[in-house]
């Protein structure tokens, strides 16, 4: 196992996670659809909860989350609030569809993530695949929910 690459991979997807995270919070709090803001409220409670199995995974790997991604994760996160929505001082009704599909893509990373450390577990005993095999469904279970968000977005908010 190249240790160098597998931690700088770590690191990545921690930095990812800490944007997700906050990704995830945010829309829980400013969806404009109720109901998809309570579903998105228990999606973040799970991701955040996956977070802090990742950082037992790095731990158990040895690597550390860096700190400087983190802050970075952090502060792009905060700009990406800043999206070309024609309107200055209001929330656009398109913000909620496209916040949605934006946390679409985010699991779609972390299922990728979880996926390769999955591919290299059996040769690696620090790694727990069933663990892995578990996050890896978790997320599966994830992105079926957030494609029904998806489309009950779409359609409250283009059909609108």
């Amino acid at each position: 196992m190249d240790d160098e690459v597998l931690h700088g991979y770590l690191q990545h997807h921690w930095v990812g996670s800490t944007a997700g995270v906050s990704l995830f919070q945010r829309v829980a709090r400013t969806h404009g659809i109720d109901e998809v803001a309570t579903a998105v409220g228990q999606l973040a409670d799970e991701i955040e909860q996956e977070r802090e199995t990742l950082r037992r995974v790095m731990h158990d790997l040895g690597a550390r989350p860096s700190t400087v991604g983190t802050i970075a994760a952090k502060a792009g996160a905060e700009l990406g609030r800043l999206k070309p929505n024609g309107r200055l001082l209001t929330r656009s009704p398109l913000t909620d569809l496209v916040e949605i599909e934006a946390l679409r893509i985010a699991v779609f990373g972390k299922r990728a993530g979880w996926q390769a450390l999955r591919s290299v577990a059996d040769a690696d005993p620090r790694l727990d695949a069933a663990l892995l095999d578990s996050l890896v469904a978790r997320s599966e279970h994830q992105l079926e929910k957030l494609a029904e968000l998806h489309l009950t977005t779409a359609r409250r908010r283009i059909a609108a």
